[in-house]
């Protein structure tokens, strides 16, 4: 009799330890914190992916701003975009993600489940979304767990931490160290302030949201879907490196090096005050250009070269300028500086 006694007491403590280590498994991805938003699988909850990550936070975003963002989140499928929040659900989800940032810590981040319905040629299909939240130097940034996969139909809430494949979980929230593939792709309206981390090349699912993208705006409308659609989101700080690339070569290509032996270059508000020849025949002087040229104005005095070496110098001065705009020939030009004796 006591030996079956002890035998049912160690089956129900390796019940117990089991169940505990079950519960340390769920409490590993989302914790005993509080839900700031929870409806079914639908979540908004604080979760620390590890210890050394150094967030701003915790951090004070309007929700307003937080539904501007939201809303610029679209997906491509089915040959067309359409935005990942609907309407009925942006705003429960930015206030909720409102109210996570302002409690977090700084390494702590805010995750989101998403389910809804989704309309792909003419049928409806209930798909998840999931995300990861945090708030640093580059900005708002969200990296994303599942795009559009197909969740489970219980109703479990730890349903998510008993599967060990964390690419087939769909309810997994994005992470920094692993990238999950997803069969649909993110895009968003351009040139409206979200971004791809310059540090995470090559990823997809890792977005940046500036200032700009952080601000108070209803749903886009359908041209901003088509121009989102034919876009690609760029990467953070490549615009700005590509435009000092560009002034770096217009500096090239306008410095005074390059410009040096440019026949038909002159500096701004340059002011020709060499004597226009009257007598040369018509190879050597173009008529047409004529009247482009200032007539010689009789110099003062005491602007005139006293001696015959500040002539000649000037002359060749004028015969140089001649032969760079092309006025004269080569060979005209060396019998000119003959005849001035060099």
């Amino acid at each position: 009799m006591r030996k079956k006694i002890f035998i049912a007491l160690n089956l129900v403590f390796l019940f117990f330890v089991s169940s505990c280590s079950v519960m340390d498994v769920a409490g590993d991805l989302w914790s005993d914190n509080k839900f700031y938003y929870k409806s079914g699988q639908e979540r908004v909850q604080i979760h620390s992916e590890s210890d050394e990550v150094k967030n701003i936070h915790p951090i004070k975003v309007d929700h307003r701003r937080l539904e501007g963002a939201l809303n610029l989140i679209l997906l491509k499928y089915s040959k067309k975009t359409e935005p990942m929040f609907s309407d009925t659900k942006v705003g429960k989800f930015s206030l909720a993600i409102s109210e996570a940032l302002e409690e977090a810590k700084s390494h702590q981040d805010v995750i989101f489940v998403l389910e809804d319905w989704y309309t792909d040629k003419w049928l409806k299909h209930n798909r998840v979304s999931s995300g990861r939240v945090f708030y640093n130097r580059s900005g708002l940034n969200i990296i994303f767990g599942s795009i559009l996969r197909e969740g489970s139909q219980q109703d479990d809430p730890m349903l998510a931490v008993k599967n060990p494949d964390l690419r087939k979980n769909p309810y997994v929230p994005g992470s920094r160290f692993l990238s999950i593939k997803n069969p649909y792709y993110l895009a968003t309206v351009p040139n409206s302030g979200v971004f791809r981390p310059k540090s995470a090349k090559g990823r997809l699912d890792w977005l940046v949201f500036t200032n700009q993208a952080l601000r108070s705006r209803s749903s886009v409308n359908e041209s901003e879907k088509k121009m989102a659609f034919s876009s690609n989101i760029e990467v953070q700080g490549l615009r700005s490196e590509v435009q000092k690339l560009r002034q770096e070569l217009q500096s090239m290509r306008g410095s005074p090096q390059r410009n040096r032996y440019a026949p038909n270059y002159y500096p701004p508000n340059y002011q020709m005050n060499y004597p226009v020849p009257n007598n040369y025949p018509y190879g050597y002087y173009n008529q047409q250009y004529r009247n482009y040229y200032p007539q010689p104005q009789p110099q003062p005095q005491q602007q005139q070269y006293s001696n015959t070496q500040g002539k000649a110098q000037l002359t060749i001065k004028s015969l140089e300028n001649m032969r760079a705009r092309g006025l004269i020939s080569e060979e005209n030009y060396l019998k000119k500086i003959k005849e001035l004796g060099y």
